[in-house]
This record gives structure tokens, C-alpha cells and sequence, in this order.
């Protein structure tokens, strides 16, 4: 048999426990065969030294006692249930059969006593053994892993079999209300049933002894550190603390995170949640997702199960979370289980949180610097770790870009959380080092950096002896030599590490100057709040911004005077209230004075009167300053809010206009004209937006002219840009307008020389800046040119004048309206010929197409016919050819006008008719048709009605289709008034070609109205058969609605078949109708008589013969229509009639008949 292990005080003691364990062993075959095996040595095994030997060993034994336990517990089950004592109960284990049964019979091998001893004894043989295994191998971990598991679980079951033998009711009502006895004693549950400790004794001294060997081994430290925390009958921190910490030193650095795990578990009392989520969630079976801070289960992740202190915990149902519910829900005992955690005081926790976050892992800051705000009230701190934080310019992964904590904190988010926490608690983040108002103004500012240099970094020292008011070490035995170097050290540090808190803030400022008012409110510091908000509006550049501080600082307002109200209102009550003894008001008179104080720094004016005893009058006048500085407050609104859009863009003209008009609608005269004053400084022209710069001059002027009446000082800054060139403005018109102002001004002073000198001196081009772009450009400008050559000819001499329009021709920098102007004022001068030499200039510089050549030939013709009337002749004539030589076609009928009219009034008829001919060949193709009417007109009124005609000829081959239908029908008229119906016809017949009955129904009109009037059935007849024919070459043309006059109304006319019958009953022609045959719809485009052309033909035919019979003087007519193609024609006689006279035919209207002599 191999050495039992020295466990107990003497050997005796130990012999004692091998005998007990040997005889429990051999009464159970099973286990004696695995007895015999290790202690005797075979060949080729390894005897009492095999591992898996004694693993197999301690695993029967295992199961020997779980059966015997699960026999066990099936028996009370039943004796429960049946309520009998009778009931036997036969059981294997281990090669040994036990007949059971509650009371002692025949059979019987044992009672429920005696088996439950039995059970006992197996289990005190289970240590021995595993003593025995872990003593020959000390290095096993498998041995060892083990005997500490069996042992520790023997812990668990001594808590529920002390529940039953407690009470032998329900096990789950037992387990609850000796649970409940635990919490109340604050001690583990197995204590209150053991008179000595000596079984958690043993367990840790198995502990300690296997970490001896296996202290690498980071499970066994989980399993000790876990059952230390759970069933130390002291409830000791500092024992569990040292055990993390020795595994901390014992293990190496790549299997800390399996520590730090459960340690910031059972620090925090936070279970890790079920999920690979860093972020809160709903509480789950699996994890628990605290809302401010979790903690990701990265041991389960990796290794696939749970520490064993988090596995116990959430067995137990512990944690911080279920400990605050039951804190704000007490319920009874037994559900006070649930709420119970390890209590770890603060300071211990800070320091681990504290290394933790400082040493291994730096994303714990943020979780750290939560834990001292919500949990701990460490706010200084948490101030300190927040502002590292916002230190720290790299996100997630280390690369540069947008910030974003490991939480998925952004940048915005740490400010409030910063910023609610130095205003909040002003003095601890003071104390803790942090300079919020230093913070703040150097991040809204970028000023001042070394204020608050190395506030973000651990030892920076800063109003202190530490920047963060901690340490993560404890250094307080090192040496007075080591102090020197440290204070070295760190000042090297403050001075090579840069201070980034220049973060781009984005719409923060508005909030960050709240909170920096609010952080001196809270301080106490009112009047230093109130020039905080000062500052701000003076600082910030967006309206939402200025929208937040506003409202804050009208908010602190009326708070200011709701305070003195409620004081006002105190020291009434308190003056209708009886003085007691001299003590009583003396503490009146100190509690006065010292309300008085607060009110004092409340108003921002130490030297206000104090309260004292029926002194009302001085609180009335607080109050009412302090209603006079909220009136004043938002009375500024609006002039607050235009410096913000001036401080967006400082270039903005309209806001610099307005904010002039507000001072002015406030009687605030001079600040208007220092505001404008401030702009001419402030805004540059190649900016400038929402107007032009002159704009500022400009009403500068005008206020301090009209409002302040100092016309010297307008004159001052109007010197100031003009002359000396003060304001490098971009356009030349700009300073045009400013040099026009002040030549203005003088004139409304009565200076005439004055300003007719500035206006010359101006467009000279010797003023203002030297090489500026406006002032090179002042020669060109039009403006003063302008003015110029309308103070001339009102101030100055005709010389002067003459030489500066001949200045403005010379530069080319006269416009036309210059030019007429001086041709204007010389012939007003009687200077005729100089008048039309300036036209003359004129037409050199603006010769055509210029729209202004226009305006000087029409003006120069009018002048110099006005002036000579008649005379002269050649000369006029020389000028008319000259510009219609020039002149384009479409500006050219107004001068053929002319000149046509001044032929006929003062030259020849022929000439003028030359004229109105070369105007028809001259004009645009538009204006053709009106020309060769007027042409025409004036041939009938020179030469007469006959000298037309070839003038028609003409224009009808020159003119479009359109317009030379016009022309034919106006053609055919004049021949129709002449009494040449057969030529009128003809030019109809002509005409007809060019007018689409679609098109142009007025030309059919007239020319149906023509042969209504004039003509036969024979020439109607023919007048339809052109109309086919001109429908027909225009069937392929298509038009639109438009061109076709769509929409317009139609005159009602006479159609062919009405007008032939009118033809016919004038002639007393009888027209016979053919019977219209049944079921057919008579066509519309041609009646029954018209359907054979070759009848048309036939009748006409016949017609023409009447005609010639009655012209012979026949006595009687006679149209026989009934009569066949080849029978000879009937004699005709005809009647003479009396009174008629007679006309010969014109042959035009036989057509080709006369020729042939038919």
C-alpha cells in the first residue's frame, strides 16, 4: 500500500482514517478490485503511479455514492407520498446489495439511519483516496482538478441536507427559509450547522497545496478565488482580493484576461452578458446587460463555458442590477437571496478598477469613469478619465478620422457626459485637478493651451500634485532622491506631451458656454456666469447656438429676479414678525447680512446696499435693476443676433446695413456710425456679399449728414476713400458712386466750384489708390461722365464744355445719348456746324450696326433738314445715300421715307419715285409687300392708275406666294375699277396659282364674288375647274392649324352650286336637276350636273353659241340640253330685244376659240 499523505496533527490520527477508508473500501467489490490493482505491482503498469488508474478509481466511487443517494432520495420520496413505514426498497452498488426499509425486519440489511451512515462513511473514503491519489502525484491536474471539485461540492450539499434535517417539510420552502437565515447572519449557509471550520479549512489547504505545483494552471485560481468569495466564513475582500493578485503575479501575461474577467466580476458585482455585445441590453436567463455599464462574456466566447465565480453567481441569481431592484423593491427573505452580492469597499474597488483600466485594459476607461459617477460618487475622478478621454484623438482601432469610443461613445456624447459632470460637481472636479473653465475656453477660443497643458495625461501636475488627484500606484515609500526624479520626470512629460483639445465641436458651442455658466453658477460665481454668457454672445458664430446661450442667460435672469422677490417677500414676513431676546436678533441680523451677500454676487455689484432691519427700499431697487438688466437683455436680442451673422460672415453687406438701422430705430445715432464705421474696416470688397460696398459709404454719409448734421466728418470719410484710397474696392463703379456722393454733398452745401472740380478731377483718373483697378477705371465711368456734362452745361462755360464732351469722344467713352446731347446743346448755342460735326463724330464711333447709329442718322437728317429747309440739296442727298448706303435692310425704310419725302417735297418726282423703287429692292423681304403698295400709291398720284401696272408686274414676281396674292387681288381691283374685267381675270387666273383654297380663303372669295358680279356660268364654271386644279397641287402641302386660321371666324359666302343657280336665273338659264338615285348619299365635292366634265365642256359650248347669236341680233334663243352629240345643231333664231345696249365680248372669254376662228 503506498504512503498515506501527513493531513492530520499526529500519525495516529492518520493510521486511524486509512483503516476506515480500507474497511468502507473492502466491503464494496467493485471498489477493492480497483484497491488491489494500485497496490500491487504487475508487470509492465505502473501501479499506485498511473494517473488514469486513480482517475478511474475516484470516478467509481463517484458513481457508487450517486447511486446510493439517488436511492436515498427516492425512498423519502415515497415514504412522503404513501405514508407508510413498511415499504422496502432493494438497491445495487458497488457489487453490494442494500434492503432497505425505514424500521428493522427480517431481510432488512439496513435502516434509513444506518444507509445514510453508510453513505457518509463512502464519502469521508472518497477524501482518503483522493488524498492518497493527489499525494503520489502532486503534478496531476487532472487528480487534483478533481479531489477540489469533489470537495467542493460537498460544501453545496451540506446546505440542502441542512435544510432537511431543519425541517422536514418541503425541500424548496426549507431551502428558501434557511437561505433567508444566512442573508440575515451575513454568513454562508453550511456555517450555522458546523461547530468548527475544518472542512473549509481543508479545502484550502488543498488549494494552496496544488498550487504549488500547478500555480500556471489559471482554472484552479478561478475555482479557489471563486469558493473564497462565496464560502469565506469572514466575508473577507482583502482574502479574495490577494488571491486575484497572486494569480495576476503566478500566471503569464497572455492568460490575464481569464483573470481580469472575474475579477472586475466580483469587483463590479456586474455579470458579463451572454452576447458578444459590449452594449446594454434586457436582462436574460444567460447574461446580465447593465444599461450603464456591461461587460462582454469573452471567456465564454473563447473557452466555451464561464468562470466558476460568474457560473455561481448566476446561479444564484447575484449581481449588482438584481441587489439595486431589490433595494428599490424590498420583498422577503426569500427573494433576498437573489439580491445578495459581494461587498467590496470602494476604495479597494476603485484602486483594482483603476489598474485595471491604467495597466492592461485602457478601453475600461470610460466603463471606470461611469462606475465613479453612477456607483462610487468619485466625480473628480470620473471629470479626469472623461477628459483623457476626449484627449485621446483615435477611435476604435487606433487609425485617425472620427472618434468613436470602444462603447460607441461619440466625441459629442463624452463632452455632455464631461460637462454634466464638472457642472454638477464644481468643487470635486477642482479638487480632482480638472480646470473646466480653463478646458472650455481653450477648446471654444484655441487660445491659451498652456493653461491646461497636461490635464489629460497621468502625473501631469496641475493644481496639484497630481493632474488626475489619484495615482494607480501607491508611492508613498519611495525615497525623498526618488521623489526628484519623479517631479523630473513628469515635467519632461508635461513639456513633450501636446495637449489635443482642439477637437472639431461641430454644433457643441452653444452648449459647452452653457455649461461653463452653469459650472460658475453652481460655484457660486454668479457675476462670473453672467460674463460668461456675455462672452459667448459675443462669440459664437452659429444661431443655433446663440439661441441656447440666449435663452440660458434670459433663464438666469429671471431666476435672478425670482431670488430677490423671495427675499424681498422673507424680510416683509420678517418685519411683521416680533423681536425675541438680543440673541434671537443678532441671528436675525447675521442670517440678514449673510442672505444680503448672495444677493450682492446675484446682482454683480458688491456695493449695493445691504439688507438691514425696515431698509425695503434698497430691495426695491434691486429688484428693479435687475427687471432693467432683463428688459435690456432682450431689448438686445436683435442686434446680438446680427453681430452672430456678422461673425458668419463679416463680408455681408445687408447685415451691416441692418445693423446701422436698428441702432437708429433705437435713437442710437453714433452707434450706427460707428457700426458702419467698423464695417468700412471690416468688410472686404472681393468678399462682399448681399450688396455692394459703396452701399456702406453711401449711408455713412447719409447718417452723418442728416442725422448728426457734421457735414465735415462726412466730407472727412468721404476723402478718406476717394482720395486717399482707403477701401480697395473691386468694381470701378463702386468708387464712381462714393466720388458722385461727394460731389452731391457739395452741391447741397451751395460749393458750385467745388464740386465742379471734384467731378473733373474724378474723371481725370488722378484720384484714390495708385494702380487700383476702380481707380483706373474712374475715366471710364459713365456715372461721372454723367454728372460731369451735367455740371458743365449748368456751371461751366461753353468752352469747358465743348473740351469735355470732346474729352469723352477723344477716349471713346461717350455713348450715343452723349453724342445727341452735345449736338443738343450746340445747336441750342447756335453752333450749326460744330453740331453736325459732332454728329459726325458720332457716326465714326457708332457706325452700323450699332443701335445707337440709328438714333444719330435719324437725329442728324431731322437737324440738318430742319436747319437748311430745302437748301442745300446735294449735300442732303450725299447724306440720305450715305446712310441708306450704310444702313442694314431692316433699319433702312424709315430713312427711304425720308428721303422719299424730301424728294417730293423739294426735288423731283422722278427722283422720289427712284426712291420708293430702290426701298422696294432694299427692305427686308417682311416689309416688301408695304413698300410696293406705297410704291404703287404714290405712281397713281404722280403718273396715274395706268403707270401702275407694270409696278404690280413687278412686285408680284418679286413678293412671296402669300403676299403676291395680295397683291393680284389689289392688281385685279384697280382693273375691275378700270372696267378690264377680262385683264382683272386674268390676274386672278394667275394669282390663283399662289393662294391654296386651304390656305388663303379670302383670295377664292373675292374672285367668287368677282364672277358672281361680273362674270358667266361659263367663266364661274372655269373659276371652279382653276380651283380643282390649284386644290389639287396643294393636296400634298400640309399646314397646321394655326397657318389655316383655326378658331377664326368665317365669313358666310355663297357656295358653287347657289351661285350657279344665281348665274343661271340672271341669265334665264333653266337648270335641270337629275333625280338623285335612292340609297346613295349625293357626293360633296361636286353636284350631279358637274359629275362629267365632258358635259361642262358640251354646255359651255352651247352657251357660247347663244352668246354669239344674240350679239348677231337673233330674235330667239334656244338650249336644247336633250339633244344628241352627233345631230346637227337646230337654227337659231333670236329676238331682238329693245332698250338694251350692246357691248362687244371680250376674247378672253372664248379663251382659244378665236384663235382657231370657231
Amino acid at each position: 500500500m503506498p504512503a498515506l499523505p501527513q493531513q492530520s496533527s499526529s500519525d495516529a490520527t492518520a493510521s486511524a482514517a486509512v483503516t476506515a477508508c480500507l474497511s468502507t473500501i473492502v466491503s464494496y467489490p467493485t471498489l477493492y478490485q480497483h484497491e488491489e490493482s494500485l497496490t500491487t505491482q504487475q508487470a509492465g503498469s505502473l501501479g499506485a503511479y498511473d494517473v488514469m488508474a486513480w482517475i478511474s478509481y475516484l470516478e467509481s466511487i463517484d458513481d457508487v455514492l450517486e447511486l446510493m443517494k439517488d436511492g436515498l432520495s427516492s425512498l423519502r420520496n415515497t415514504i412522503k407520498k404513501k405514508k407508510t413505514v413498511g415499504e422496502l426498497n432493494t438497491l445495487q452498488a458497488g457489487g453490494r446489495t442494500f434492503h432497505i426499509s425505514p424500521i428493522r425486519a427480517a431481510g432488512i440489511t439496513h435502516t434509513l439511519p444506518e444507509f445514510i451512515t453508510e453513505i457518509n462513511n463512502l464519502t469521508k473514503a472518497r477524501m482518503v483516496v483522493g488524498e492518497r491519489a493527489v499525494s503520489l502525484l502532486p503534478g496531476s491536474y487532472k487528480l487534483w482538478k478533481n479531489h477540489l471539485g469533489f470537495c467542493a461540492k460537498l460544501l453545496e450539499l451540506e446546505v440542502e441536507e441542512s435544510s432537511l434535517n431543519n425541517d422536514g417539510g418541503d425541500a424548496a420552502t426549507s431551502l428558501a427559509t434557511f437561505q433567508s437565515k444566512c442573508n440575515q447572519h451575513r454568513l454562508p449557509s453550511y456555517l450555522l450547522q458546523s461547530t468548527n471550520y475544518h472542512h473549509y479549512q481543508n479545502i484550502i489547504s488543498a488549494y494552496e497545496r496544488a498550487l504549488v505545483r500547478l500555480h500556471k494552471m489559471p482554472t484552479l485560481w478561478l475555482q479557489y478565488a471563486s469558493l473564497v468569495a462565496i464560502y469565506d466564513p469572514q466575508r473577507n475582500p482583502t482574502t479574495v482580493r490577494k488571491i486575484y493578485d497572486r494569480a495576476l503575479v503566478a500566471l503569464p501575461a497572455s492568460q490575464h484576461d481569464r483573470i481580469w474577467e472575474d475579477y472586475i466580476c466580483w469587483v463590479t458585482g456586474i455579470l458579463p452578458s451572454a452576447s458578444n455585445a459590449r452594449g446594454g441590453g434586457d436582462d436574460t436567463e444567460s447574461g446580465e446587460a447593465w444599461t450603464i455599464v456591461s461587460r462582454k462574456g469573452y471567456h465564454k466566447v473563447k473557452y466555451g463555458f464561464e468562470t466558476p465565480l460568474v457560473s455561481q453567481w448566476r446561479k444564484r441569481g447575484w449581481g449588482y442590477h438584481h441587489h439595486q431592484q431589490q433595494q428599490s423593491s424590498p420583498i422577503d427573505g426569500s427573494d433576498n437571496e437573489k439580491a445578495y452580492v459581494a461587498t467590496v469597499p470602494t476604495e479597494t474597488a476603485v484602486r483594482i478598477l483603476r489598474r485595471y483600466a491604467f495597466c492592461y485594459d485602457t478601453t475600461f476607461r470610460e466603463d471606470l469613469a461611469t462606475l465613479c459617477i453612477t456607483r462610487y460618487g468619485r466625480f473628480g475622478e470620473a471629470a479626469s478619465l472623461l477628459l483623457q478621454l476626449l484627449n485621446n484623438e483615435q477611435g476604435v482601432g487606433g487609425g485617425m478620422g472620427v472618434f468613436m469610443s470602444p462603447n460607441g461613445t461619440t466625441r459629442h456624447e463624452l463632452w455632455l457626459r464631461f460637462a454634466d459632470v464638472c457642472t454638477g460637481h464644481p468643487k470635486e472636479a477642482k479638487l480632482a485637478g480638472v480646470d473646466f473653465d480653463g478646458i472650455v475656453r481653450a477648446v471654444l477660443r484655441g487660445k491659451n493651451r498652456g493653461a491646461v497643458a497636461g490635464l489629460g495625461t497621468v502625473g501631469g501636475g496641475v493644481g496639484g500634485e497630481h493632474a488626475l488627484g489619484f495615482e494607480v500606484f501607491d508611492r508613498s515609500e519611495s525615497s525623498g532622491n526618488g521623489d526628484e526624479e519623479e517631479d523630473q520626470r513628469r515635467s519632461k512629460d508635461k513639456s513633450s506631451t501636446p495637449q489635443v483639445l482642439d477637437h472639431h465641436l461641430g454644433e457643441m458651442e452653444g452648449t459647452l458656454w452653457t455649461r461653463l455658466a452653469e459650472y460658475h453658477v453652481r460655484a457660486g460665481d454668479f457675476e462670473l456666469a453672467r460674463s460668461v454668457y456675455e462672452e459667448a454672445l459675443d462669440a459664437i458664430t452659429r444661431v443655433r447656438d446663440f439661441s441656447l446661450v440666449f435663452d440660458a442667460y434670459v433663464k438666469f435672469e429671471e431666476g435672478v429676479i425670482e431670488a430677490l422677490m423671495e427675499l424681498m417677500e422673507d424680510e416683509e414676513d420678517e418685519e411683521d414678525e416680533e423681536v425675541g431676546d438680543d440673541e434671537k436678533g443678532e441671528h436675525k441680523k447675521q442670517s440678514t447680512a449673510a442672505d444680503n451677500e448672495d444677493l450682492d454676487i446675484l446682482l454683480g455689484d458688491n456695493t449695493i446696499n445691504t439688507f438691514t432691519d425696515g431698509d425695503n427700499a434698497g430691495s426695491s431697487a434691486d429688484v428693479d435693476l435687475a427687471i432693467s438688466r432683463a428688459e435690456h437683455l432682450t431689448s438686445r436680442r436683435p442686434l446680438l443676433l446680427n453681430r452672430v451673422l456678422l461673425r458668419q460672415n463679416p463680408h455681408n453687406i445687408g447685415e451691416w446695413i441692418k445693423r446701422s438701422q436698428l441702432y437708429l430705430d433705437l435713437e442710437e445715432v453714433d452707434m450706427a456710425a460707428s457700426a458702419l464705421e467698423e464695417s468700412l474696416k471690416s468688410v472686404s470688397a472681393h468678399k462682399a456679399v448681399n450688396g455692394s460696398p459703396c452701399t456702406l459709404v453711401l449711408t455713412l454719409i447719409d447718417i452723418l449728414e442728416n442725422r448728426q448734421k457734421n457735414v465735415d466728418a462726412a466730407r472727412n470719410v468721404l476723402k478718406r476713400i476717394c482720395t486717399n484710397g482707403e477701401n480697395d474696392f473691386q468694381d470701378a463703379d463702386d468708387l464712381a458712386q462714393c466720388h458722385a456722393a461727394w460731389v452731391e454733398l457739395e452741391l447741397r452745401q451751395e460749393n458750385w466750384d467745388m464740386a465742379l472740380n471734384l467731378a473733373r478731377r474724378a474723371v481725370a483718373g488722378n484720384v484714390g489708390k495708385k494702380g487700383s483697378k476702380a481707380a483706373r477705371g474712374l475715366s471710364r465711368s459713365l456715372r461721372l461722365w454723367n454728372l460731369l456734362f451735367d455740371l458743365e452745361e449748368s456751371l461751366g462755360t461753353i468752352q469747358t464744355t465743348k473740351d469735355a464732351y470732346d474729352r469723352a469722344l477723344e477716349i471713346k467713352v461717350a455713348t450715343p445719348s452723349h453724342v445727341l446731347n452735345y449736338a443738343s446743346f450746340l445747336k441750342e448755342k447756335k453752333y450749326f456746324e460744330e453740331s453736325f460735326a459732332a454728329y459726325e463724330r458720332g457716326i465714326g464711333l457708332f457706325p452700323f450696326p450699332h443701335a445707337g447709329a440709328t438714333l444719330l442718322w435719324k437725329s442728324y437728317l431731322t437737324d440738318f433738314l430742319e436747319r437748311y429747309d430745302g437748301s442745300k440739296t446735294p449735300r442732303a442727298r450725299e447724306l440720305f445715300d450715305r446712310c441708306i448706303a450704310d444702313c442694314p435692310s431692316e433699319e433702312c425704310p424709315e430713312f427711304f421715307l425720308l428721303y422719299g419725302n424730301y424728294e417730293e417735297t423739294h426735288g423731283l418726282t422722278k427722283r422720289a419715285l427712284g426712291v420708293y423703287e430702290r426701298m422696294c429692292t432694299t427692305v427686308p423681304p417682311s416689309e416688301k409687300y408695304t413698300a410696293y403698295r406705297l410704291y404703287i400709291a404714290k405712281a397713281i398720284q404722280y403718273l396715274g392708275v395706268t403707270s401702275a401696272r407694270p409696278i404690280y408686274e413687278a412686285a408680284i414676281s418679286a413678293l412671296e406666294d402669300g403676299p403676291a396674292s395680295r397683291i393680284c387681288l389689289e392688281y385685279a381691283k384697280m382693273e375691275t375699277g378700270l372696267r378690264e374685267v377680262d385683264r382683272a381675270r386674268t390676274v386672278l387666273v394667275y394669282g390663283a396659282q399662289l393662294a391654296d383654297p386651304r390656305r388663303d380663303p379670302d383670295y377664292w372669295k373675292a374672285w367668287h364674288e368677282f364672277e358672281v358680279s361680273y362674270g358667266n356660268e361659263e367663266t364661274f364654271r372655269e373659276m371652279l375647274r382653276v380651283k380643282r386644279s390649284v386644290q389639287a397641287a396643294f393636296s400634298t402641302v400640309n399646314y397646321n392649324a394655326a397657318e389655316m386660321g383655326a378658331g377664326l371666324p368665317q365669313a358666310e359666302t355663297l357656295t358653287d352650286d347657289a351661285a350657279l343657280e344665281m348665274i343661271a336665273e340672271r341669265e334665264g338659264v333653266i337648270v335641270e336637276k337629275k333625280p338623285l338615285v335612292g340609297g346613295f348619299v349625293q357626293s360633296k365635292k361636286r353636284t350631279a350636273d358637274m359629275a362629267d366634265l365632258g358635259e361642262v365642256e358640251r354646255r359651255a359650248a352651247r352657251l357660247r353659241e347663244v352668246t354669239a347669236a344674240v350679239a348677231s341680233g337673233g330674235d330667239e334663243i334656244d338650249i336644247d340640253e336633250e339633244e344628241e352629240e352627233d345631230s346637227e345643231p337646230a337654227p337659231i333664231i333670236a329676238k331682238h330685244v329693245q332698250g338694251v345696249s350692246e357691248k362687244a365680248i371680250p376674247a378672253a372669254v372664248f379663251g382659244g376659240l378665236t384663235a382657231t376662228g370657231n
